[in-house]
């Protein structure tokens, strides 16, 4: 029997492994899909034995997680012409599909026709949205791609066989109402994200931003994430003080290269950083901006930076998006999306009310222990495995 204390905690808890296997299929192992995948993986190492499986679609595991040694990767094919192979690798006794894509969940569909094992799915974006969002003529030529096997026809395929899991978890109340199943929200290691560890004097001189007004978005980069917006409203603010802290940047993607060349002095464009590194550059930051934008792609979506910036006690201005206005109520400044002479209005605020913001950043942590931390929602994966592998067995 192997063992697991749980760090997330002030008392420090023993756990003993249950000998269950369970094996976590992510779509693409490459890309940023890996971090809900991951943090869920993480969770249910601490009762069972957890593999995480899936294509490295891109170049190498997603960077913020490779250096992990806690969770093991096995990476697949990412052919269908390779389905026996792949289907000889998924040998957990239970199979959890993060997204409903053909190199996760039908997989994972296949793994459950041919091997009669349990198959639970998690949805944390509703993927037709993504490609709801392109131009007619481009989701026409991707439904052409066919051996592009996660394109807008697959997954169009895969969501009409969502009822074939054997159950459902997701992320936000839109794709709750959508697709059923049980919210189990983006959640955070409350020992890891715990501000009283970092010492923000020193981070900020490490940083070069001592004296500065530090506004910090963090995570992977994309036009419906609402930077445009974000950069419109600190130009009309026309302070120089400001510094924008973009974290988490590939410097691969042409809009960061479109970035780039505006020439704005007052951004840092940051690399791609370890799950663990996160809290020190927020730790740095005076005020987190979560911009986004309201399209097909983010309705159903919620943005897991917004619990870092609980967590670690940050106030947080964001856009009545999905579920975030029910998120920070009471604890976060809430605006509509795309009106941006506002958003430079509530960053002026936040900056020129610094007992209001404490106030808000200690009540966004707060918020985030009591509601989106590892313990909150253990118990629930628990109990969900726990089920699936048990009613498994008595077959």
């Amino acid at each position: 029997m192997g063992h697991y204390i749980n760090r997330s905690s002030d008392k420090k808890k023993l756990f003993s492994k249950s000998g269950i296997k369970i094996s976590v299929l992510s779509y693409d192992l490459s890309d940023n899909c890996l971090g809900r995948a991951y943090i869920l993986a993480k969770i249910l190492l601490k009762k069972f034995d957890v593999e995480i499986l899936g294509p490295e679609i891109g170049k190498g595991i997603w960077k913020p997680v490779k250096n992990d040694c806690s969770i093991k990767y096995t990476v697949l094919p990412s052919s269908i012409i390779n389905l026996f192979r792949i289907i000889r690798k998924i040998n957990g006794d239970v199979i959890y599909a993060s997204k409903p894509k053909m190199t996760s969940f039908g997989y994972g569909l296949i793994k459950k026709l041919i091997n009669n094992k349990p198959l639970i799915l998690d949805i944390d974006d509703w993927e037709i949205g993504f490609f709801l969002d392109y131009p007619k003529w481009r989701i026409i030529k991707n439904c052409l791609a066919f051996w592009r096997i996660n394109n807008f026809f697959y997954t169009y395929l895969l969501e009409k066989l969502i009822k074939f899991a054997d159950s459902i978890t997701v992320s936000s109340t839109f794709l709750q109402k959508k697709f059923g199943g049980v919210l189990i929200p983006h959640i955070r290691d409350a020992y890891i994200f715990d501000p009283k560890k970092y010492n923000r004097v020193k981070i900020r001189k490490k940083f070069e931003v001592q004296g500065k007004k530090v506004v910090i978005f963090l995570g992977t980069i994309r036009k419906h994430k609402g930077i445009d917006d974000l950069l419109d409203a600190i130009d009309l603010l026309k302070d120089k003080d400001i510094i924008l802290m973009l974290v988490g940047v590939d410097f691969n993607e042409p809009y960061i290269k479109e970035l780039i060349e505006r020439g704005k002095s007052y951004i840092k464009f940051i690399g791609q950083q370890s799950f663990e590194k996160i809290p020190e550059f927020l730790s740095a930051a005076d005020l987190v901006v979560i911009p986004q934008k309201k399209t097909y792609s983010t309705i159903g979506q919620i943005p897991a930076k917004v619990f870092d910036a609980m967590m670690m006690g940050k106030p947080i201005i964001t856009t009545n998006v999905s579920d975030l206005a029910q998120i920070l109520k009471d604890c976060g400044i809430v605006i509509e999306p795309g009106n941006i002479k506002l958003l430079a209005e509530k960053i002026k605020f936040v900056f020129y009310n610094p007992e209001v913001a404490k106030d808000l950043g200690e009540k966004a942590r707060k918020k985030c222990i009591k509601e989106y931390s590892f313990l909150t929602v253990q118990k629930q994966l628990f109990s969900l495995f726990d089920r699936y592998y048990k009613k498994h067995k008595r077959k």
